[in-house]
């Protein structure tokens, strides 16, 4: 009974509140996601592009506006998390207080608590993708094409399934994915000079993990 009504009390001040308190919690619950109006940011270095990951096309994710899990249509290029956290990495939780307040992104400065209605007006619209955010590099658009061209969620999904109906053979491709998005990332590093922590924004983020912690499949690459 006393929980019940500390949440109608939560609830209540949450309806009677008409300005941010500075409690970190939307800060806490992850990094947003990236729209056209944060190109700006970008350019100007204000955002650097080892701070993104992208969840790409065919993976799962949570909707922050309506909740539930969705399957990605499209790339979205989110800001990351602190290592261990679930709170943006702009965030510093000791001030309570965001690192690029001035330079913050279209969903953190349409976020009020006490009314998302801004907010899910924007959510969906205008997204940011990586080709977008490459705009004047062609030879990372042309690396993000030749690993989608071998990775693409439409082969994970048609594997998965495969897999799970018992076909060997789908097991053995979706292994063989996965080493070769392995081998690809070491290659970037290796071979092209690419520094690890931009691979989560160009490539998305481990195949190995994401079936993991999407699909329950776990792979042991070589």
């Amino acid at each position: 009974m006393m929980a019940s009504n500390a949440k109608e009390e939560s609830s209540k001040a949450t309806r009677n509140q008409t300005a941010c308190r500075r409690c970190g919690e939307c800060c806490k619950r992850g990094g947003p996601a990236l729209h056209e109006p944060d190109m700006e940011f970008i350019r100007a270095g204000a955002i650097p592009l080892n701070c993104l990951y992208t969840i790409r096309p065919g993976e799962r994710a949570y909707d922050n506006v309506n909740g539930g899990l969705f399957q990605v249509t499209t790339d979205i290029v989110k800001i990351k998390s602190h290592e261990g956290s679930s709170a943006c990495v702009f965030y510093d939780d000791d001030d309570k207080a965001c690192r690029i307040y001035a330079h913050r992104p279209l969903e953190c400065r349409l976020q009020a608590c006490w009314d998302n209605s801004a907010l899910e007006g924007a959510y969906t619209g205008e997204r940011l993708s990586r080709k977008m955010i490459l705009e004047n590099s062609e030879w990372l658009r042309d690396m993000i094409d030749a690993h989608e061209a071998r990775c693409h969620f439409e082969f994970i999904h048609h594997y998965v399934e495969g897999r799970e109906a018992g076909d060997l053979a789908s097991a053995d491709e979706l292994t063989e994915i996965v080493n070769y998005d392995v081998h690809f990332r070491e290659i970037a590093v290796s071979k092209g000079n690419m520094p690890s922590d931009l691979l989560d924004f160009l490539l998305g983020r481990p195949l190995a993990k994401i079936l993991q912690d999407q699909f329950g499949v776990k792979i042991n690459h070589s």
